[in-house]
C-alpha cells in the first residue's frame, strides 16, 4: 500500500536524500519514542465528532476513557456547517485549548462550573477539551449557531462498563525464553519487544479466501446468520436482514487501513448501527488520509448519531514525530491494521477476522456494485484508478476464529493499540511478563507493529521466523522490497538448503506501478536464480494476501507486506499460528496461485529511476 501522498513526496524526497545511505546498508531504526508512560501518565486521547442535530433519540451517552491515564483529552470534529457553542460541566476540573501550538496553559475551570468555549464551522482536530484524572462524568450542552441546543452524556468508560474494562485488561505477556523444543517452536514463542499475545488455544477456524463469503462471514457476525450469496452480489444497500438471531455483543473493533462509503461499507455501517443502538461500544479505527468527504459523512456521521461508536481516524501526531524521519512520517503513516472483531455475551459467538481485506467493494467483488440510486454512497468508475476515483479488485485472504478464547486474546491484545499513549503512540504494555506456555501445536499469537515507536522489531521476529525453517518456506505477497534483515535471512535460508517459493502480482497497476512493479521486478533479479518466484496475475484481480508457512507447521496470516514502509512505517497486526492443520490449507491456497502463475527468472528489465531510487533509504523505506 502506498498512499497518495507519498507519490506527491517523491521528488521532494529525493533531493533531501541525495546523501541517503546505500541499498545495501542495514537502515538504522527510527528514533525511539520514549516508553510507554507508567500507569497513571498515559495520555489519553478521545475523539468526538458533533453535527448540527442531536444524536439519535435515546442515544445521548458518550464514553470516554481515562484508562491509565494522567493525561484525558477530547478532540473535536465539528459536521456542522455553521459554529457550534459548547458548554461543559463536570465533576473534576476541566479546560479547553487548542490542539496544537499552544503558547500558554489555560487555567483549570473547577468542578461544578461551566467551561465554554466554539467550535468552528467543519473544524477538524482544532479544540481539544482537557480533564482532569478526576473526572467521571460531565453534561455537554451543544447550541448550533441559530439551532436547538442538545445535550450530551459524557461517562468515563471504565468506571461504568465493567465488562469493557474486563477486555480491556492489561494482556499478559509472554517472553518465550527457555521454553520450546524445536528451533521453529522458540522463535514462535520469542517476541522480542515485538507487542504479542501470549500462545493461545487456536479452536475451530474458518478460511476466507473467497470475498463475498468473507462479507457474508461479517454478516453473519453482526446478525446471527449468512444471507444469500445472490442478495449480496445483487448489491442492494437497502437490503432487508434478519436480526432475529442476532447475537449481544459488548464490543465490536472494525480496523482498517480504508473504509468506504460503498455497498459493503454501509451494510456494515447498517449494522453497527443496529448494535450501538443497545448500548455496544464500536470501535472504529481507520487511516485519515484514505478517507474521502463521502466516507467521512456515513462513518463519522455514525459516530456523531450514535456517540456509542467511537472512532479514531488516525493521523501520526506531532508530538510523536522525531527527527526528520519522524516529520516526513507524518505526511504518510498510516494504520494498516486489519481486524474486524465481535465479542459476544452468548458462548460460541465471539469472532475475529483477520488478514488483507479493506472495507471496499474491491475486495469482496470483481465489479462495483450499481449505487447510482443512492447519491450519499461512491459509485466506482470501473475503467478508472483507486486514486482517481475508480475500481480495482483484488484476489485476498482472510481467517476467522470462531473460539472465544482465541477471540478474547486478540480483544484483549488489541485494547492495547487502541489505549495506546498519544504522544508517544506506544501500545499498552503487557500487564506481567512470563516464559509462557512450552506447547505450540494448535496454538495462535496475535501481534501489533508500531515500528516508530517498537524499534522496527517486527523485522527481528519474522527474520528469526525465517531462521528457523528447516525444509520449506511458502509465501503469497503483493509487495517485495525486503529490509535487509529480511534479505540476509532468506539468503542464510538459501545457505540451509530450504526451498523457498514466493507469489506474487509483479504488475501492480495501481498508482504507484512504476516504483512497486520495479521493486517486485528487483526482487526477480536478486532472488529469482534460486527462489521459486511466481508472478500470479489473476486479470482484473491483483494479489493482496499476506501469507507465510514454514516446515508445513507455522503461518503467518497479516496485514504486513514484505516492504520497507510495513516495517519501518505502517502500525501492523497479524496471526502467527503453530497448527499443521492450518498450515496445510494455507500451503494449498499458495499453491493454487503458483499453478496458475508463471516463474519469474532474473534479467528483468528495472527502469534506470527505480534502480537509483532503492539506494535512497528514505525513500525506498516509503514503498
Amino acid at each position: 500500500m502506498t498512499t497518495p501522498r507519498a507519490l506527491l513526496l517523491l521528488f521532494a524526497l529525493t533531493v533531501i536524500t541525495a546523501c541517503a545511505s546505500p541499498h545495501g546498508e542495514e537502515p538504522s531504526a527510527p528514533p525511539l519514542v520514549s516508553m510507554y508512560p507508567v500507569t497513571g501518565t498515559r495520555h489519553a486521547m478521545n475523539t468526538m465528532v458533533l453535527t448540527r442535530s442531536a444524536p439519535v433519540d435515546g442515544q445521548d451517552l458518550y464514553y470516554f476513557s481515562g484508562l491509565d491515564a494522567g493525561r484525558i483529552s477530547v478532540r473535536f470534529m465539528s459536521h456542522a456547517r455553521s459554529r457550534l457553542s459548547i458548554r461543559t460541566l463536570c465533576d473534576g476540573r476541566a479546560r479547553s485549548r487548542p490542539f496544537e501550538q499552544q503558547v500558554t496553559t489555560p487555567a483549570w475551570v473547577p468542578a461544578g462550573q461551566n467551561l465554554a468555549f466554539v467550535l468552528a464551522p467543519r473544524e477538524r482536530y482544532e479544540t481539544l477539551l482537557d480533564l482532569h484524572p478526576e473526572v467521571t462524568e460531565c453534561a455537554m450542552t451543544v447550541t448550533p449557531g441559530g439551532g436547538t441546543p442538545y445535550v450530551i452524556r459524557m461517562r468515563r468508560e471504565e468506571l461504568v462498563r465493567p465488562e469493557i474494562e474486563r477486555l480491556d485488561a492489561p494482556y499478559q505477556g509472554c517472553t518465550g525464553e527457555g521454553v520450546g523444543q524445536s528451533a521453529l517452536d522458540r522463535a514462535f514463542l520469542r517476541g522480542g519487544d515485538l507487542s504479542m499475545s501470549c500462545a493461545a488455544p487456536l479452536g475451530p477456524t474458518r478460511l476466507l479466501p473467497d470475498g463475498v463469503d468473507a462479507l457474508n462471514a461479517k454478516v453473519e457476525a453482526l446478525t446471527g446468520r449468512a444471507v444469500s450469496r445472490e442478495a449480496l452480489l445483487r448489491g442492494d444497500p437497502m437490503m432487508e436482514l434478519d436480526w432475529s438471531r442476532a447475537p449481544e455483543l459488548d464490543l465490536i473493533y472494525v480496523n482498517y487501513l480504508n473504509m468506504n462509503a460503498d455497498f459493503a461499507g454501509y451494510l456494515v455501517a447498517r449494522m453497527m448501527a443496529w448494535h450501538a443502538a443497545r448500548g455496544t461500544i464500536v470501535r472504529i479505527m481507520v487511516s485519515d488520509v484514505m478517507l474521502t468527504d463521502t466516507d467521512r459523512d456515513l462513518f463519522e456521521g455514525l459516530a456523531a448519531q450514535y456517540p456509542t461508536v467511537q472512532i479514531q481516524p488516525y493521523r501520526f501526531p506531532a508530538e510523536a514525530a522525531v527527527g526528520l524521519d519522524g516529520q516526513l512520517g507524518r505526511l504518510h503513516r498510516v494504520t494498516h491494521v486489519k481486524l474486524f472483531a465481535t465479542v459476544a455475551r452468548q458462548p460460541g459467538q465471539s469472532r475475529a477476522m483477520i488478514g488483507g481485506r479493506n472495507i471496499h467493494e474491491g475486495y469482496f467483488f470483481e465489479e462495483p456494485r450499481d449505487l447510482s440510486d443512492f447519491a450519499f454512497l461512491h459509485q466506482y468508475d470501473a475503467t478508472h484508478t483507486r486514486l482517481t476515483g475508480g475500481f480495482t479488485t483484488y484476489e485476498d485472504f482472510e481467517i476467522e476464529l470462531r473460539s472465544d478464547a482465541s477471540t478474547h486474546a486478540v480483544v484483549q491484545h488489541m485494547a492495547a493499540l487502541w489505549h495506546r499513549d498519544f504522544d508517544t503512540q506506544r501500545p499498552r504494555p503487557p500487564l506481567t511478563e512470563s516464559a509462557g506456555p512450552a506447547r505450540t501445536d494448535g496454538t495462535v499469537r496475535h501481534f501489533i507493529s508500531v515500528p516508530f515507536a517498537d524499534g522496527m522489531t517486527q523485522v527481528d521476529y519474522y527474520a528469526q521466523l525465517i531462521d528457523a525453517a528447516q525444509h520449506s518456506i511458502q509465501i503469497a505477497i503483493p509487495y517485495l522490497n525486503l529490509p535487509p534483515a529480511l534479505d540476509a535471512a532468506l539468503h542464510r535460508a538459501e545457505g540451509r538448503g530450504v526451498r523457498v517459493d514466493v507469489v506474487t502480482t509483479v504488475r501492480v497497476r495501481e498508482a504507484t506501478d512504476f516504483v512497486v512493479t520495479g521493486l517486485n521486478r528487483s526482487f526477480a533479479n536478486d532472488f529469482g536464480a534460486w527462489v521459486n518466484f511466481v508472478d500470479y496475475d489473476p486479470v482484473p484481480r491483483l494479489l493482496h494476501a499476506k501469507l507465510i508457512v514454514i516446515d508445513d507447521r507455522l503461518t503467518v496470516i497479516a496485514s504486513t507486506n514484505l516492504n520497507r514502509r510495513s516495517f519501518a512505517h505502517d502500525m501492523e497486526n497479524g496471526l502467527v499460528i503453530m497448527d499443521r492443520g492450518t498450515a496445510r490449507q494455507v500451503a494449498a491456497i499458495i499453491q493454487s496461485y503458483i499453478a496458475e502463475g508463471e516463474r519469474v527468472l532474473p534479467g528483468q528489465e528495472v527502469p534506470r529511476l527505480v534502480r537509483w531510487l532503492r539506494r535512497l533509504l528514505l525513500i525506498t523505506r516509503a514503498f
